[in-house]
């Protein structure tokens, strides 16, 4: 009885279920790598969570986005497991280690530079040869010596689509993507607040660090569209992938 309940337990980490569960685990987390370091951190976006608050620090004083990433999401499950007991699983900790792994990758083969942008200006272009009424047109990124002109609309549109594509695929796989989500999680065990309202209340204050570190109201703005295109893809996967599971029942 007991060996064959084992042996039960053994196979059902090599299932298939499993093993897509894992693979949407790994290819997630690597998208969201790429939305991160291509599409949200050269234009100053922070669309909450850890790596939000990881571009802000990655721009004001240049240290590589995965180290501080690191500095806060190592901690945090560390701290969440003691507080709240196992409850993030192993699939959440290998999408925090994915993450990180594949973030420090594509900063260091492609750094900082734009996917999307409307033109790129040489490392050696002097900004203060640029009359003042065109220097909001332009993006310079502190010391990384990359100067580009924007496309905010687009970039935001298409970094929300990744974003919610890749959080859909961590949540569907049984996952989430750690971060500020466990300190949420923490101040909800201590608190009457609902974990949704904090949440937003965790998020909503990293984004709005933007304005405070560069000054400028169009950053949170265009962060707060990105997390609105997130959450509506978010939202789409995840009901699909129930009326998938509803029609696979009456089967």
């Amino acid at each position: 009885m007991t060996s064959g309940t084992l042996s039960d337990k053994k196979n059902s980490w090599f299932s298939k279920k499993e093993l897509i569960a894992y693979l949407l685990v790994i290819g997630g987390s690597i998208l969201f790598a790429v939305g991160d370091v291509m599409f949200a951190n050269p234009y100053k976006l922070a669309p909450g969570g850890t790596y939000g608050l990881s571009n802000v620090l990655n721009t004001v004083f240049p240290w590589k986005i995965s180290y501080y990433a690191a500095c806060m999401d190592i901690p945090l499950l560390l701290i969440g497991t003691w507080i709240l007991g196992p409850r993030f699983g192993v699939k959440t900790i290998v999408s925090t280690f994915v993450i990180l792994g594949a973030v420090w990758v594509i900063e260091n083969t492609w750094g900082y530079a734009p996917l999307i942008h409307n033109g790129m200006l040489p490392g050696d272009f002097d900004m203060a040869s640029v009359p003042d009424y065109m220097q909001n047109m332009l993006v310079q990124l502190g010391d990384k010596g990359i100067t580009f002109v924007p496309d905010y609309f687009l970039n935001t549109l298409v970094a929300g689509l990744i974003y919610g594509v890749a959080i859909g695929m961590i949540f569907k796989s049984g996952a989430t993507s750690g971060g500020s989500d466990i300190i949420s999680m923490i101040i909800n065990k201590y608190t009457r607040i609902p974990l949704g309202t904090l949440v937003i209340i965790v998020d909503t204050t990293i984004t709005l660090s933007t304005l405070v570190a560069f000054g400028e109201i169009r950053l949170p703005i265009y962060s707060i569209m990105l997390i609105v295109i997130e959450g509506k893809i978010i939202n789409w996967m995840m009901d699909w992938n129930i009326k998938k599971k509803e029609k696979v029942a009456e089967v």
